[in-house]
């Protein structure tokens, strides 16, 4: 009621940053103990072909990956200009993330499509009506299930608009000055909800047994209550802004604020909650601890500043703690991630992640703009000179970073390991039984199924590679040698030109 809620600021700072999403783990590159066949030519083009898996960028302008074994791709053009990701049941597409498309597959409703141009432009389709809208702000249209309402709609906003949920609906002319809304009367005249404002000089919002609140020459004289269902209803007056006070029928609960929001000094506690809470000098000085929920917050402000949020046998929590602002750690513990991040903005960051349903862990750091690298549990590592980005986010550097690389060195999950020099003028790629060399827009592959010598990525070369009977090249299936050669194995020959093989 009286303050502004610091778990509210912890949404707002591991958004802006912990960019690195927190989600379930999805493959992002080839992976796995398969060998591989690797093609580059200079900093312009790469591909990792292994069976299931298939990987390609042609730098900055475009990359696609495909994981067929979990059915999931993503690609991106110009990134972040445009990226897409999905599986058989959903698909995620963004334009500049403004202009996004989003597309699931349930086995009810069969299908569901939005577009969204934020918050300018939306369309929804689907299979039913709830799933059908349009709207172009601010002159006509309808949203449905945004902003935690089931509809709304609006005729060249703010003049007119109206929203709903259930039963609920409300109507306003020229928002926020005036509204009304509330729920359908009964058959004895009665309405469970009602909302009346004629901003600044009244308004009231009365929900039924739950909830009365009145102001009058806002934000001047607010009075109301809260929890009217429960056994113990809480109380608030607010004479803005010289006093306010919140407290339960009981005692139980109280809290009390002089000069908000400014806040010369705030204090309260609520006893059945087991929290205590003290502020002073608006935001310099905070002090709360909750136990249900479970919260620790002590701000010093601008020297420090801790938060958590969670149960007490911390099978769940969000941490924070923070150092003159730009130093800090964030963590975070829940079913689908663990994650620790540290950083000092915008020079260095180490980010820890394990996904407990997958098994699988990734470190990520980087110096910037220095130097970058990373390492996962199923092996894969490695590092980059010259990192450009300060902020985390692996397929952008995957995807620009070749343009500005001085050195890049990597092992895969397969144990290939990867060397370049000078914007990948010089490269390496050494398999567990072939070697690829590229310097200068030459290459050299030599393995037991592939020899190849070309010029400018295939304009002009040579090549005598192993076949099977059919045509098909033994390098896409590399594994057949760990059983010798095929029988049914033969060499053939090609001459490049023109990136083309005869």
């Amino acid at each position: 009621m009286f303050r502004f809620s610091l778990s509210r600021q912890a949404g707002v700072l591991f958004l802006l940053f912990f960019s690195a999403p927190l989600f379930a783990r999805m493959p992002d590159a080839v992976s796995g103990e398969a060998p591989r066949d690797y093609f580059q030519f200079l900093f312009l083009y790469e591909s990792t072909y292994t069976p299931g898996q298939k990987e390609f960028m042609i730098h900055p302008l475009y990359g696609r990956y495909r994981n067929d074994e979990r059915a999931y791709k993503h690609s991106g053009v110009l990134y972040p200009v445009y990226y897409s990701a999905g599986t058989n049941y959903w698909n995620y597409r963004t334009f500049l993330y403004l202009f996004t498309f989003e597309n699931k597959y349930h086995e009810d409703e069969k299908r569901d499509d939005e577009y969204l141009l934020a918050p300018l432009f939306y369309w929804g389709s689907g299979d039913t009506e709830k799933e059908q809208y349009f709207s172009i702000f601010p002159f006509y249209g309808t949203i449905k299930d945004k902003l935690a309402w089931s509809e709304i709609s609006f005729v060249m906003f703010p003049l007119y608009s109206s929203w709903s949920y259930k039963d609920y609906k409300a109507r306003s002319l020229l928002w926020p000055l005036i509204m009304w809304g509330g729920t359908p009367e009964d058959e004895n005249g009665f309405k469970k909800r009602s909302d009346l404002r004629i901003f600044p000089f009244y308004s009231s919002k009365v929900h039924s047994g739950k909830y009365n609140h009145k102001t009058v020459l806002w934000p001047f004289f607010q009075w109301g209550a809260d929890d009217l269902d429960k056994k113990d209803p809480r109380h608030f007056y607010f004479f803005f802004p010289f006093y306010a006070q919140k407290r339960s029928e009981s005692g139980t609960m109280q809290s009390y604020s002089i000069l908000w929001p400014f806040t010369l000094f705030a204090w309260g506690f609520d006893e059945r909650r087991n929290t205590t809470e003290y502020r002073a000098l608006w935001f310099l000085f905070q002090n709360m601890k909750s136990g249900d929920p479970h919260i620790r917050k002590l701000v010093i402000f601008p020297f420090y500043a801790h938060y958590r949020f969670g149960d007490k046998e911390e099978k769940y929590y969000n941490e924070m703690n923070f150092y003159l602002i730009l130093l800090g750690n964030l963590r975070t513990k829940s079913a689908i991630v663990e994650s620790s991040y540290d950083f000092f903005i915008p020079f260095y960051y180490r980010h820890h992640r394990y996904y407990p349903q997958e098994r699988e862990e990734v470190w990520q750091w980087k110096l910037w703009p220095l130097a970058s690298g990373y390492r996962q549990s199923d092996g894969a590592n490695g590092w980059r000179v010259l990192a450009l980005w300060p902020l985390p986010d692996d397929y952008l550097e995957r995807t620009w970073g070749p343009l500005y690389s001085l050195a890049e060195w990597r092992r895969e999950s397969n144990d290939d390991v990867y060397f370049s020099l000078l914007f990948r003028f010089f490269s390496v790629y050494l398999g567990e039984d072939s070697s690829r060399y590229f310097f200068a827009g030459f290459h050299y592959t030599n393995s037991p199924y592939l020899f190849e010598v070309g010029f400018l990525g295939g304009l002009i070369g040579y090549s005598r590679e192993t076949q099977l009977v059919d045509g098909t090249p033994l390098r896409f299936y590399p594994g057949l040698y760990n059983q010798g050669r095929p029988e049914t194995a033969e060499d053939r020959r090609y001459l490049h030109l023109f990136w083309m093989r005869f």
